[in-house]
C-alpha cells in the first residue's frame, strides 16, 4: 500500500472526489484534516491556479510558506468578503495612529511635567539664597 492510501485522501483530492496518487502535488500542503482550510482556498482559485502557483516556487520551505499564506488570505477573505486583507490593513493602520497620537501625548505630558520640576527645583534654590 503506498504513501497516499495509508494517509487518506488529502483535502483536494476529496473535493475532486478522485483517488489520491503518491506523488499528489496538494497533500503536503492541504492533508485530510485541513478540508475546512481548503475549501475556503479554493472559493478564491480553482486547483490548476493553486497547482500553477506552488510549482512557481522552487524551495519546498516557500512552498509551505506560500500554502500557509493563500490559507489565511482565504481565511480573512472568508471573513470579510468585500475588502478582505484590505480591512485588517486598514484596522491596523488607524491602530497604529491611535497609538502614536497616543504616544505623542503622553511624550508632552512627560516633557511638560519635566519642564515643571525643573521650575520648582528653580524657585526653591533661588528662594533659599
Amino acid at each position: 500500500m503506498n504513501d497516499a492510501g495509508a494517509r487518506g485522501k488529502c483535502a483536494a483530492c476529496r473535493y475532486q472526489r478522485k483517488r489520491c496518487e503518491e506523488n499528489c502535488p496538494l497533500a503536503p500542503f492541504f492533508p485530510s484534516n485541513k478540508v475546512e482550510d481548503f475549501h475556503k482556498v479554493i472559493r478564491l482559485y480553482k486547483v490548476g491556479t493553486i497547482i500553477n502557483m506552488l510549482n512557481s516556487v522552487a524551495d519546498n520551505e516557500k512552498k509551505a510558506r506560500m500554502a500557509e499564506t493563500l490559507i489565511l488570505e482565504a481565511k480573512i477573505r472568508y471573513e470579510n468578503p468585500v475588502y478582505g486583507c484590505i480591512a485588517v490593513e486598514e484596522k491596523l493602520r488607524l491602530e497604529i495612529e491611535e497609538t502614536m497620537k497616543e504616544l505623542d501625548l503622553v511624550q508632552k505630558a512627560n516633557a511638560y511635567f519635566k519642564e515643571l520640576r525643573k521650575r520648582s527645583l528653580y524657585y526653591k534654590v533661588n528662594f533659599f539664597l
